[in-house]
């Protein structure tokens, strides 16, 4: 298998095991184009030099996870640092 063909099955198996948490809204249009990037890039650098769709959807799953964990505390820390800016604090004067 030529690094060519590779790579195009590694990004058919990324593509079949993210397409769900994509369709679900879990992630955005940015965060699939990451992920499936990262992903393929990953699997395509792989020791072993096979591609086990098993491990492809686990290895998506993890990046799913994080990215939801990252904007749910991108989010959060956002809207405290809001409340506690003092450009948006209010003055009674």
């Amino acid at each position: 298998m030529t690094k060519l063909q590779m790579q195009e099955r590694a990004i058919e198996e990324v593509k079949l095991a993210i397409k769900p948490f994509y369709q679900k809204r879990d992630i955005t249009k940015e965060e699939y184009k990451e992920i499936v990037r990262k992903a393929v890039q990953k699997v395509c650098h792989s020791k072993s030099g096979e591609i086990n769709p098993v491990k492809v959807a686990q290895l998506v799953k993890a990046y799913v996870d994080k990215y939801k964990h990252a904007r749910k505390h991108k989010k959060e820390d956002s809207e405290q640092s809001q409340r506690t800016d003092p450009k948006n604090m209010q003055t009674s004067t």
